[in-house]
């Protein structure tokens, strides 16, 4: 769902004649806002995967969030006294993003109850989101985080068998573990019978079993 969903007939009139968001593609490897820049547009992502990196003074990186299709970033800094990315973001393959003005979207909430929920409902999911993500990094052991993070993509998707449209390598930096360690546990969990994994694709074979390791 995105924030002009349900919206009448009229009042989707009114937001796209008084609104037209800026459109901006990217290859992959593009930087798309650098950590530390001013954040005064609302991104939605059309198309693609976007990488955030945190940089550290020791000069590694952690990924802290991986965006995909259908989902938002700055939606948290609107109302932010300091409204300035915590993160740089990189295009992880081709991407185009529609950005609206924060400005705009104030308008739009004054002129539609609906818009106004609907942007209510993705603040919370994404407090939500982070607050999951939180969690995940709790896990004791890198098993937990990972059927933690496939537990956490069947609750959203309410599927069984799903696609993480990121490569193992960035999976990993997400998890905050090493890549040759994700491939092992991976590997477990599909000799035991709990989930199976080709490329992107990931199936839960037995769902209370995974639940176990949580």
């Amino acid at each position: 769902m995105t924030i002009f969903d349900n919206l009448s007939s009229e009042e989707r009139d009114f937001l796209f004649e008084n609104v037209t968001p800026v459109i901006r593609k990217y290859s992959k490897g593009d930087t798309i806002f650098y950590e530390g820049d001013e954040c005064d547009y609302l991104s939605y992502v059309n198309e693609g995967t976007i990488v955030a990196k945190q940089s550290f003074s020791d000069g590694h990186d952690n990924i802290i969030r991986i965006i995909n299709k259908d989902e938002y970033i700055g939606i948290n800094l609107m109302y932010s006294s300091t409204p300035r990315y915590k993160a740089s973001f990189y295009a992880d393959n081709d991407v185009t993003i529609s950005m609206y003005a924060f400005n705009d979207l104030l308008m739009l909430m004054k002129s539609s109850t609906a818009f106004l929920k609907n942007f209510l409902r993705e603040i919370s999911d994404s407090a939500v989101s982070l607050s999951d993500h939180i969690k995940l990094l709790t896990h004791k052991t890198i098993r937990g985080k990972i059927c933690y993070l496939l537990y956490n993509e069947y609750v959203k998707t309410g599927k069984l068998e799903f696609k993480i449209d990121t490569t193992k390598t960035d999976l990993a930096a997400l998890l905050n573990i090493e890549r040759p360690s994700l491939s092992y546990e991976m590997k477990k969990l599909q000799d035991e019978g709990i989930i199976d994994n080709k490329n992107k694709n990931y199936k839960i074979l037995s769902i209370d079993k995974l639940m176990k390791e949580l």
